[in-house]
């Protein structure tokens, strides 16, 4: 959890730059190579040893990325030093996330118990983008545990219309009653 939280807020300063600068692109191309080379199985090791010099680690990540920006690679120091290597890949997803947001669109998840059709996901995502007024990009997951109905995640917001949700809620209810 706490990645989750320094993956997002370094996502959040580094989209400020790229928007200040006007480099979106640039840096969505710096932030997949930093991932490549920090998601390396070769390199992971090297970069997360307490034994290995941070200038060490800095030389490496310097050669590796020669194509990158310098701000690109102070990013790349600062997690390398505040042993924060393994959340690179995790700041990619969320700038470009942060990127979709800034053009209008919106990542949205629906699950459900069981797969459905094409259709029933366009219908989806056209009363997603009524709701939101944002263009809509649609993942469909299947988990049998929701039972029934669905579940849909828009960003940060959560709407359960699950038949597991509905049992959770009315067996609450008893419980409160009795």
């Amino acid at each position: 959890m706490a990645g989750e939280i320094a993956a997002k807020r370094h996502a959040q300063a580094v989209f400020e730059i790229a928007l200040e600068k006007n480099e979106l692109e640039k840096w969505r191309s710096d932030l997949e190579l930093l991932s490549g080379v920090f998601g390396d199985a070769e390199l992971l090791p090297v970069l997360e040893s307490p034994k290995i010099r941070f200038e060490d680690k800095a030389d490496v990540v310097v050669k590796n990325l020669v194509d990158v920006g310098p701000m690109a690679l102070n990013l790349a120091k600062l997690l390398i030093q505040k042993h924060h290597v393994r959340i690179m890949p995790q700041i990619e997803t969320e700038y470009g996330i942060l990127m979709d947001r800034h053009k209008g669109i919106e990542h949205a998840e629906v699950t459900t118990a069981v797969q459905i059709d094409l259709s029933a996901q366009l219908k989806i995502k056209d009363q997603l983008a009524k709701i939101t007024g944002s263009e809509i990009e649609l993942t469909s997951k299947v988990d049998p545990e929701i039972i029934g109905g669905f579940v849909v995640r828009v960003g940060d917001k959560v709407i359960d219309g699950s038949v597991r949700n509905r049992l959770q809620n009315l067996k609450k209810n008893i419980a409160q009653a009795v």
